[in-house]
């Protein structure tokens, strides 16, 4: 991702240029959903920053407001423009969010829905094909990479190998038992 503003974003801060060049459609690919819905609360709020910042030069120029500071603000189009380039921002990340959404919602009907039958009947002459065994006196087991995947993992693993671990899970318990106990007696 490039991170010098150009020529016509000089009005932006190096973080701000930094956000609006993020949302580029080949830097917009690289983000997760995550990531996404930050820059967004964070484009968002710039926004509405630079927007009503604008509002309130308007009305100082317009003399229906004190100024805030010792010189009365003139004009605000670099503030109207960093307001425009946010705006633009936002919807390029709020677009990208919804097309991620759409297809984790594909994806999750798709899990759901019960696979298609397969037919084998009619590809084999109508009569079922013969089972097929490894070998004579084998059961068929799962391979030894599966049954791996079905003992323990993450934080229970992790407690059984760091003795440190169980005593702070210990230790934790016995304050929720206490507390339960406290509580039950009001």
């Amino acid at each position: 991702m490039r991170t010098l503003p150009s020529k016509r974003m000089s009005l932006l801060t190096e973080r701000e240029a930094q956000l609006v060049l993020s949302s580029a459609p080949r830097n917009l690919a690289e983000l997760s959903p995550r990531e996404l819905r930050g820059r967004i609360l964070r484009a968002r709020r710039l926004m509405e920053k630079y927007q009503d910042a604008a509002q309130r030069q308007r009305r100082e120029a317009l003399r229906k407001e004190v100024p805030s500071r010792s010189r009365r603000a003139e004009g605000n189009r670099n503030t109207l423009r960093k307001a425009e380039y946010f705006a633009v921002t936002l919807e390029r990340f709020e677009k990208r969010l919804a097309l991620l959404e759409r297809k984790a919602q594909v994806r999750t009907r798709a899990a759901s829905r019960p696979a298609p039958r397969r037919t084998t009947r009619a590809a084999t002459g109508g009569r079922k094909p013969a089972r097929r065994t490894r070998a004579a006196g084998r059961t068929a087991k799962a391979p030894a990479s599966k049954q791996a995947s079905r003992k323990k993992q993450g934080g229970a693993l992790k407690r059984e190998r760091f003795s440190a671990l169980k005593r702070q899970v210990h230790a934790s318990t016995r304050g929720r038992r206490t507390q339960t106990q406290r509580d039950s007696r009001r």
